[in-house]
């Protein structure tokens, strides 16, 4: 018997088919939908029930910003995504101690402990209505940048974005001197990245520091004065993100390296530097 779970996200959707023993049996293509939430969540749903009958599917449950209206209009079980993120974490990687969790509109960090072989939420921080330094800004400025390749006839489709957005990031890994862009608003970000241009910076460093500034935006919003314990996962439509993840790790070592800084200033002990 298998188990079938459902993220209808605020960009994508997602689904999973697991077996009796936590087993990944299926995992369904990641699909963008563009805003038409019931068709595409209908045609993810048919792939599976044509690989998989109805009655070897023992339960079913939906979740994400999207979740909800499909579970209601189907019947079915809702959690919302964050229970669901904790609860998978902890499967997936008994133990995990902090969840950073950076998804098409949201980005999130869990602080877990553990006692008596249970597991304690101690802290959650989340962004505010602002969708900067998550997965649809991101995209966003990939798709400006295919309407300046391709002009203002170019149709968006998955398979233009996915290769655009692909383009956009191995461009910007190809930077060694990321531009300085401010990512706490998007409209400031977009107006930094457009007068970057028209200066001339190259593309690769105004990518490359797009994604710098996320990183430090979400060390200095998110994390802010919370410690982040061993050991770390990374989840969400941005771990996909090679450049996300390798400027997230960049700026977290800063941050934890002047947390000590801190704690030295703090105890007196800033001469032993």
């Amino acid at each position: 018997m298998y188990y079938l779970g459902v993220d209808v996200g605020s960009i994508s959707i997602n689904a999973v088919l697991i077996n009796e023993n936590k087993e990944v049996i299926y995992e369904a293509p990641y699909t963008r939908h563009f805003g038409i939430i019931y068709e595409n969540t209908y045609r993810v749903l048919t792939d599976i029930l044509e690989k998989y009958p109805l009655d070897e599917i023992k339960g079913c449950l939906f979740t994400g910003s999207n979740g909800k209206l499909i579970a209601d209009m189907l019947d079915a079980p809702y959690e919302v995504e964050t229970i669901c993120i904790v609860e998978g974490a902890t499967n997936v990687v008994p133990g995990v101690r902090s969840i950073i969790n950076i998804g098409g509109q949201d980005a999130m960090l869990f602080n877990l402990s553990y006692s008596e072989g249970k597991f304690f939420l101690n802290n959650f921080s989340i962004n505010g209505p602002c969708a900067s330094g998550t997965g649809s800004f991101i995209d966003q400025q990939a798709e400006r940048l295919a309407i300046s390749m391709y002009g203002e006839d170019f149709k968006l489709t998955q398979d233009k974005l996915d290769t655009t957005l692909k383009e956009f990031i191995e461009l910007g890994l190809k930077s060694s001197s990321p531009a300085p862009v401010a990512c706490r608003c998007t409209v400031f970000t977009k107006s930094d990245m457009i007068h970057l241009q028209n200066k001339g910076e190259p593309l690769e460093n105004i990518i490359a520091g797009l994604h710098y500034g996320n990183a430090q935006n979400f060390i200095s919003t998110i994390v802010g004065n919370v410690e982040v314990e061993s050991p770390v996962i990374f989840i969400g439509g941005m771990a996909a993100n090679r450049l996300q993840y390798l400027a997230l790790k960049k700026f977290s070592q800063t941050f934890l390296y002047q947390n000590i800084l801190d704690l030295l200033v703090l105890l007196g002990l800033q001469f032993y530097l």
